[in-house]
């Protein structure tokens, strides 16, 4: 009987890691020593050797948005300091292993053997709890019942209206990002006095590329203000037509 118990246990673990493992990804155990912020953290495996995480299918708020810090904390609360399997098969420009983030269930020492097996999504966590979005364009990467769960559990959280989804004006990280560069590259112009081909050649762009950086910036920083188009024209020093101009082509 005891004999039979174990051979069916083995035969239920067997079953189980299959299901959540796949056949074309590669494995990395170890534990979390840094958060860095909602999607990236930093792991030392069993050699010592450390590892940067970027969670794949998910986007989390950047610090210096709302609810980064949230994201990054509640991020720290599933993982910091405890044993990881990361599920991976690629790195990012940056060499970092974009990967989902298996972490023990936390159950009892007596659990029932299909809950001492299970593993948390950390990534599909962060999403229930409204602190990262789905990754959308880079869904294709995942499985496809990754990306149903990751799709129906970020409308949850939607309606639930929990975490930065109570806030109407959440902006996602990938338009943040943009809008910060777009921000840097326009503030850095007006702070190099160049003429915009001289500045253009050394950013290694097009003169009109450039163009509609610095377009695309007053934009932003135009709706931001809450101004009318005079007081906007005159507090950032651009001719009125000129303003009226980015603005019209933005409606066409």
């Amino acid at each position: 009987m005891n004999m039979e118990f174990h051979l069916a246990a083995l035969i239920v673990f067997h079953l189980l890691f299959a299901a959540v493992s796949s056949p074309s990804a590669e494995t990395l155990q170890g534990k979390v020593v840094k958060i860095a912020d909602g999607d990236t953290v930093t792991i030392v495996d069993s050699k010592g050797f450390r590892h940067r995480i970027r969670l794949a299918g998910i986007d989390a708020p950047e610090k210096g948005q709302p609810y980064g810090g949230e994201s990054t904390k509640n991020l720290g609360w599933l993982v910091y300091n405890k044993g990881v399997t990361i599920e991976y098969s690629k790195h990012d420009r940056y060499g970092r292993i974009i990967g989902k983030i298996l972490v023990d269930s936390g159950g009892d020492t007596f659990c029932l053997l299909i809950e001492c097996v299970r593993k948390v999504d950390v990534g599909l966590e962060q999403i229930k709890a409204g602190m990262a979005w789905h990754y959308k364009r880079y869904q294709n990467e995942q499985s496809k019942k990754d990306r149903k769960f990751y799709s129906s559990s970020e409308r949850g959280a939607r309606k639930k209206q929990v975490g930065l989804w109570s806030d109407r004006k959440h902006t996602p990280p990938w338009e943040w990002r943009r809008n910060n560069k777009l921000e840097a590259i326009s503030k850095a112009f007006k702070e190099s006095g160049l003429k915009e081909k001289v500045f253009a050649k050394r950013l290694k762009i097009s003169p009109d590329e450039l163009k509609d950086i610095l377009n695309e910036d007053i934009k932003n920083s135009f709706k931001a203000s809450g101004l009318e188009e005079e007081e906007f024209a005159v507090k950032s020093n651009i001719p009125p037509d000129k303003l009226k101009k980015i603005l019209e082509d933005e409606d066409n």
